[in-house]
């Protein structure tokens, strides 16, 4: 992968933490304006809690860490730290193990 910034750029448009925290946030918010809005009977068929409203504010919270997590470390820097280095092992060969020498 070359690291021009138009591949950059595309790399974290496309970053799936961000599409999936998008969506959460999206859901999360709808949920939470439909629990704040509910009836005391739609409450009560769901045991007295509150679903709507908490699991809204559990996707919102999930949602904004997935968005976070995205910003704080863009996935063109963690592809372009993946392609030049490599630990043990990197060139197919297994770690600890010579290559050129039989069985002692």
């Amino acid at each position: 992968m070359s690291d021009t910034p138009t591949t950059r750029r595309a790399a974290n448009l496309f970053d799936l933490r961000r599409i999936i925290g998008g969506l959460f946030v999206v859901y999360g918010l709808l949920l939470t304006i439909l629990g704040l809005f509910d009836s005391q009977e739609e409450i009560d068929r769901a045991a007295g809690v509150n679903i709507n409203l908490w699991t809204g504010i559990g996707m919102l919270i999930f949602g904004i860490l997935m968005i976070l997590w995205a910003l704080t470390r863009p996935l063109a820097d963690e592809l372009g730290s993946q392609e030049g280095g490599g630990g043990p092992g990197s060139d197919g060969e297994r770690p600890g193990r010579d290559v050129g020498t039989g069985p002692e």
